[in-house]
């Protein structure tokens, strides 16, 4: 982004050696924005202009994404990448009309966006798999991250990552974006009235989500996804899509917006896909962001044809230290044993029931609670105010330029995740697993353990 710096990028066929050795000098060069605010260049002067770089350029990238990025006159994407070569250059393009110009090019390969010297920060939309590999090596590249949900596939990842951010002193911005939602947005309100004891003392958190059966008509072969192989389309690198992951054959229901979500080589399914949003409620309203619960124990089913793999249904009961008790479900289990306690029709998706000793308060069915007058409550001085985000891509550049701390960081993130991993692992054993917060370890189940490790193909491991 400094004018007084050439752009260039890196050649097609970067090697490992040579993005570690280039990326690591370049993070030394330029820790912080390059933003000149000096009156004489003005507020549009391409030096006021954060430089971002759009790694991952499929649905989340085209419809979230660029709808709020477009509107911010500070910022300009620079740079796309994607496995889909048809995606990156479309989302170039797009970003081009917009700016007016030849403004953002289109890369072959991410690593190519991170040797950039001009691009201060990376917005992480690829597949879930890609997420935290990708975001340490963006840091360790000297840029900050907007990293999409959720995190790890390979839990032991979430170490180097809370490092690399820390360490190369990054902004991070979790992509869960219920927190950014303005003043009077109704999940700070719901959350803002819990934590203050509108409902009582918090006593126990239901929350659940959609499941594999929910876009089922997305799916070439109903209901867990196709096994036969086929040749790659014309245009995806699908070694690049795949990874540090390992390799399996392609099928027409492996690299795609719905059936790529339930694959466990690439994905934890939609108890962290979808399900993540509403533990980053709970956590929230748990004031729980530092920490997870710390034992876990419930049911799975895990299908035992198809390439969906993932868990299909879950009913996993978790308690926190505090005292708290927590079930995450898939939405037809939350269907078949807490609809009934509900005042309205049953809406098939995600939700959340915080359950006080006085009332309970929901983001379902619109928003409802014991008592619907909760919704008109007026916060007294003395009551805690929670930070307001008025739109997740503005806050991550508002904490880019200011280096603060986002509404979502690394830390809330990665305890988010651990839910996940941990309600995955209780689910898929039937086994209770106890967990130690403080050294984020399952305490005696050397097996269970395990079940949070993944194997990398070391050609693309960029961490």
């Amino acid at each position: 982004m400094n004018k007084n710096n050439k752009v260039t990028s890196a050649p097609d066929g970067l090697s490992r050696r040579s993005f570690l050795t280039r990326t690591a000098a370049v993070s030394t060069v330029f820790a912080v924005p390059n933003i000149f605010t000096r009156p004489l260049f003005g507020a549009e002067a391409p030096s006021n202009k954060i430089s971002v770089g759009m790694i991952g350029c499929g649905s989340i990238s085209g419809y979230y994404h660029f709808s709020n990025i477009s509107k911010m006159s500070d910022v300009r994407v620079v740079a796309t990448s994607d496995a889909y070569q048809s995606r990156r250059e479309k989302m170039a393009e797009r970003y081009n009309k917009l700016y007016d110009g030849k403004v953002a090019k289109a890369h072959n390969d991410f690593r190519e966006i991170l040797a950039r010297p001009d691009v201060d920060a990376v917005v992480i939309a690829a597949h879930d798999h890609w997420h935290v590999p990708m975001s340490i090596a963006a840091a360790m590249a000297g840029k900050d991250v907007y990293c999409q949900k959720p995190l790890a596939v390979d839990f032991n990842l979430v170490g180097p990552l809370r490092k690399a951010i820390n360490d190369k002193q990054r902004i991070f911005q979790f992509g869960t974006q219920y927190r950014s939602c303005g003043a009077k947005g109704r999940y700070r309100q719901m959350v803002q009235l819990v934590r203050n004891g509108y409902i009582g003392k918090l006593q126990r958190i239901d929350l659940w989500c959609r499941d594999v059966s929910y876009n089922v008509d997305k799916y070439n072969v109903k209901p867990y996804g196709s096994t036969t192989e086929i040749p790659v389309p014309e245009g995806l690198d699908f070694d690049a899509w795949m990874g540090p992951s390992e390799m399996v054959p392609y099928t027409s229901d492996r690299a795609t917006q719905w059936g790529g979500f339930h694959c466990p080589e690439t994905s934890l399914g939609f108890l962290a896909g979808c399900g993540i949003h509403e533990l980053g409620l709970a956590q929230w309203g748990n004031k729980a962001d530092h920490t997870s619960p710390v034992r876990y124990e419930g049911t799975g089913f895990v299908p035992t044809e198809g390439i969906f793999r993932t868990l299909a249904q879950w009913d996993v009961k978790c308690d926190y230290a505090n005292g708290v008790k927590m079930r995450v479900m898939d939405c037809r289990t939350a269907k078949a044993s807490i609809a009934s306690s509900l005042p309205l029709p049953w809406s098939d998706g995600d939700g959340i029931i915080f359950h006080g000793s006085e009332g309970w308060i929901s983001d379902a069915l619109g928003f409802c609670a014991s008592n619907q007058k909760l919704w008109k409550q007026e916060f007294k001085d003395s009551d805690e105010q929670l930070e307001i985000s008025p739109e997740h891509n503005r806050n991550f550049i508002d904490c880019v330029k200011s280096r603060k701390q986002t509404i979502c960081p690394v830390e809330m993130g990665i305890r988010c995740d651990t839910i996940c991993h941990l309600a995955n692992v209780a689910a898929r054993t039937g086994r209770v697993i106890n967990w130690n917060p403080e050294k984020e370890e399952i305490v005696g189940d050397a097996d269970a353990a395990k079940m949070l490790t993944r194997p990398h193909r070391s050609k693309w491991k960029v961490w």
